[in-house]
Parts: structure tokens; sequence; C-alpha cells
């Protein structure tokens, strides 16, 4: 039976290719330590002479300041730059101009945002550190400036600076860019030109498994107060929440299948080695019996494997969000103080955000609601699937009241309706769908245990004995019957003394629609108990009449 329909299908599929677009943009941004202040104003000269002072000597003052700061990064941040940030700049050139955002490299930023360079050459590392008059575009930039894609060595203005093109390098406009046009100096350059930074931004490299997001919150907040602190690394994870979530039940849920699976194949396996105990000796069943031994063991480790994954992934956000967990888990006031602690952080009226953080957020966003469509189609999915097993126990039972003796149907999945007390016959069919032929195999049950009784043909032999059958789905196959074969005639009737044979529906059916006399079938088959023989089984059961085959 489809448990899937090309609508659902077609929304899963678009769920995961975005996901997986997502996982891709999200590994870009990184895992860096960022802090981002507004930048101190420019200093202007006064009347009385005092000329001499740079005009952004006061961002030279900070950078000095935090190269002392840094010190206490060793073994914990492997690089860190300050760059500064001029969100709308004007670069003009004697027949164009652009508006832009200008960056203003400190001496790690070339090494912290890789730059893919298309033409020309980029900063020396002696031009980051003592500033140069040299510029590096976006291709954009280039192209609005001059119409052509390198401009190598021609001239462009900033804030009334002349600056020489070095290089052109590739960029592309994603969410959290405000244009698509932007340039690069050196930070240093600015320490001496009259132009007014917007921002400026620490970030920071951290080594893994070093505590360093929290060394470097302290470090930043003590070096300049009232900046905005953001760690992409956490960020990103909290990106994934909800697919976390998602994955995590949905991978419990095939977890829980799987093993059900299992303790289905433990069964079968168990009445298979007591059927050819019967036939063979311990001894030459070893072989056979150790694969499959080995097989449910390896299974049942892979379960229980995957169940620890998939308890670690949860636990995993536990280490990098502490601040959710409230230090008493059912005291309400510890439970609101996390909260508060959580939320009140980002309740500024102004905060300083990075392009980074911008396009986490929006992929945040996308995440969440492609988790959240994801997850309610899986649901209907699965609970059309679980529907469709529970329709086969109603279906049961609605056939057992409506008098149906046998229910006969081809199916793919045997194990299914092995649950539901059918059981194999001989034989099988192919059955071709699209380009791919399944194997159907005939399986039997009986819906109505007395009638199906009734409906054999008498016994040659006479006597009587009291069977009593199990049936986990038709509640009134349960019971105890004294079947009595005297004259040519059998007699069903409800009976209160010990049975004699007991078994569950499934082998019943076995044995009346089975090809095997009923003594062979004791000879060669389990699944059943019997305490005293009566020569009216025998007679009675060595009868298989036909089936009404019906396709399911």
């Amino acid at each position: 039976m489809k448990t899937i329909s090309g609508k659902q299908g077609f929304i899963l599929l678009v769920c995961a290719a975005l996901l997986a677009w997502c996982m891709v943009q999200i590994g870009e941004v990184g895992n860096h330590l960022q802090y981002l202040i507004e930048a101190p104003a420019i200093t202007v000269p006064d009347d009385s002479g005092a000329g001499q002072t740079r005009p952004n000597g006061a961002v030279a003052e900070l950078l000095e300041s935090l190269r002392t700061s840094s010190e206490e990064w060793n073994g914990i941040i492997s690089r860190w730059t300050l760059d500064g940030v001029v969100e709308q700049a004007t670069v003009t050139t004697e027949e164009s101009a652009c508006n832009g955002r200008l960056t203003l490299l400190g001496e790690g930023g070339q090494w912290l945002h890789p730059m893919l360079l298309l033409y020309g050459r980029l900063f020396y590392p002696e031009e980051l550190q003592q500033g140069t008059h040299a510029i590096l575009l976006d291709e954009q930039t280039a192209l609005t400036l001059f119409r052509e894609s390198a401009p190598i060595d021609r001239e462009v203005q900033v804030n009334g600076e002349t600056f020489r093109v070095i290089g052109i390098v590739r960029h592309s406009k994603r969410v959290g860019d405000l244009t698509d046009s932007g340039a690069y100096i050196p930070l240093a350059t600015a320490f001496d030109m009259s132009l007014q930074l917007d921002a400026l931004l620490v970030e920071g490299e951290p080594i893994p498994g070093t505590g360093a997001s929290v060394a470097f919150k302290t470090t930043v907040t003590g070096w300049q107060s009232g900046g905005t602190f953001i760690d992409l690394g956490k960020e990103s994870m909290g990106a994934w929440l909800w697919l976390r979530v998602l994955l995590f039940v949905a991978g419990i849920l095939l977890v829980l299948r799987f093993i059900a699976w299992l303790n289905h194949g433990v069964s079968y396996f168990h009445r298979q080695t007591k059927e050819r105990l019967q036939r063979s000796y311990a001894i030459r069943l070893l072989p056979w019996m150790t694969g499959r031994v080995l097989l449910l063991v390896l299974g049942y480790a892979g379960a229980i494997g995957a169940a620890a994954v998939l308890l670690q992934m949860m636990i995993e956000p536990v280490y990098t969000f502490p601040e959710w967990v409230p230090a008493v888990l059912v005291e309400w006031s510890d439970i609101a103080q996390a909260f508060w602690n959580v939320w009140q952080g980002g309740a500024v009226m102004r905060v300083l955000r990075t392009p980074e953080l911008i396009r986490l957020q929006f992929l945040t966003l996308l995440v969440d609601g492609m988790s959240a469509l994801g997850g309610v189609t899986l649901g209907m999915v699965y609970a059309r699937w679980i529907g469709s097993r529970q329709r086969i126990g109603e279906n049961l039972k609605a056939l057992y009241r409506q008098g149906v003796s046998v229910d006969f149907v081809y199916t793919d999945r045997p194990l299914v309706y092995a649950d539901y007390g059918y059981a194999p016959c001989e034989g099988e069919a192919q059955l071709r769908h699209g380009r791919r032929t399944r194997t159907m195999v005939p399986m039997v049950r009986i819906v109505n245990v007395v009638r199906a009784l009734e409906q054999l043909p008498p016994s040659a032999r006479d006597g009587a004995f009291v069977m009593e059958v199990e049936d986990g789905q038709v509640d009134r196959n349960c019971g105890r019957w004294l079947i009595t074969c005297r004259d040519g005639r059998t007699t069903i009737e409800p009976a209160e003394r010990d049975w004699d044979l007991k078994l569950p529906v499934q082998t019943l059916t076995r044995i009346i629609y089975g090809t095997q006399t009923f003594q062979d079938f004791t000879e060669t088959n389990a699944g059943f108990d019997m305490r005293m023989r009566s020569p009216a089984m025998d007679g009675l059961f060595n009868h298989h009449p036909g089936l009404e085959i019906r396709a399911r």
C-alpha cells in the first residue's frame, strides 16, 4: 500500500534541497568571534593651530590598547584583527561615482576573510601594518567606475584622498549585504584621513576546545564596553536547533521501528530453530544459527549505537547554550531567571549587527520553516503508514463480523502481515510496477475460527479434544472449544475444561490451509502446545480446503 503521495514527496524533496543549501551557506559563515562597537568620532583641528592631531587618532589608540589586551589570547585565538567599516562610502573617478561598503582591513583582515582575487594582487603585510594609498575594488565597483573589469593601476578618490587600484576581487551580494558594491583599504591608512568610520569590528578565529568564546568576550568587553558580542559558531548551531529536533524524533522512530523489526526476526528465528531441531541435530545447525545470531546481535548493537548518537546530538547544544539550563530544573524562579537571562540581553534599543549575523538570522528562519514543513509532512506520511497497519486489524474484525472465515492476500510486505496473524502459503508471484519487479507472497489468515472449522469436511476418525486459540487482532477468535467428531459429524461448542491443543491463530491457519497432514505438521513444525493427542485431530486437520484469492 502506497504511504506517500507525489505531492508529499515533492514537498519533502524541496525541503531537503533547501536545507542542504542552508547547510552549505551556514558552513561558509564560519565560527569566528566578533565584537562590534561604534567608531569614535574623528578629531577636527581647531583654529589655534593645533592641527597636528591625527583625525582618527582615537582608532589608533584603541588598536594599540587591544594589542596589549590580546596577549591574554595566546593559545586560544589563532589570529585576530581590528577592522573598520563605513556602511555607505562614495568612491569616485573623474567620470563616475559608486556608493558601497568600505572595509578598512586590519593586519589580519585578509587572512580571516579570504578573498577571491580576479586581477592584480592583494595587500602586502607591511601595507596593512603601516598604511598605504592602495585600494581593492569589488568587480561590480570596478565595472561601475571604469566600465572594465581589470582597471589595475587606475586611480580613485575616497573622501578626497587618491588611491591606486591594485586588485579586483570577486563579490556577490548575499543576505546581510546592503549593496553589491564595495572596496577595501588598510585601516592604518585611515588614521590620518578625515574619514568618519561607522563601526569597528574585532574578529578572532578561536582554537576549538579552549574556551575561547568566554575569554574573548571578557577581554573585548573590558577593552571597550557597550558593543555587540557575536559568537558565529554558537549562532550557527542555533540555526540548526529545530532541524536537530526533527532529526532526533525521526531518528528515534526509525530506531524503534528497526528494533521492532529485529524483534520480529528473533521470533521468526526462534520458530525456525524449533522446527529444524525436530529434523536435525543441534551440532549441524550451528553454522546456520551462528550467522543469524551474529546478524541479530549486530542489528541490536547498531540500533543502540544509533540511539546513542541521536541522544548525543540532542545533548550537544546544552554545552553550547548553558544559559538555557536553569540551576534547578523544577524551580519556577530559576526557570524564569534563565528565561530572562536569555532574552533580556537583546532588549536594547540600539544594536550593531554584522552581515554574517544577519545572514545567519535569515538562514535560521529558513531552516525553521523548512524543518516545520518537513516535520508536518513526515508526520502525515508516518500517520498514514501507521493507519495502514491499523486498518489491517480493523479489516480483520470487519470481515469477522461479516461472517468471513478466511482472508487471502498477495503482498510484498510479508513481515507486516505476519504480525497480524497471516501465515505464508506455497508459491509466489512477480508483479511488474514501472521498472521495478516486486515479489508478491501469498498469505492466508483465519478470520472466524468457528466458521473455518465448520467448513472442514467431517473427520473419518471419531474422537474429541479441546482446542484453545490465541488471536491478538480478532478478540472473538480467542477462546476454548470442544470439538467432537462422531458418525461423520463434527460439533463445535465452547468448553470449560482444560485444553488438549493450544495454538495461535497463525499456526491454526497453517494447519488447516497448509499442504501437510496433521501428523507431518506436528513432526516438522512448532508454534503450538499439545498435552493429549486425539485421533479426531488427525482425521479433521488432514483436509485442506481451497482458498478464494484476493490481491491486496
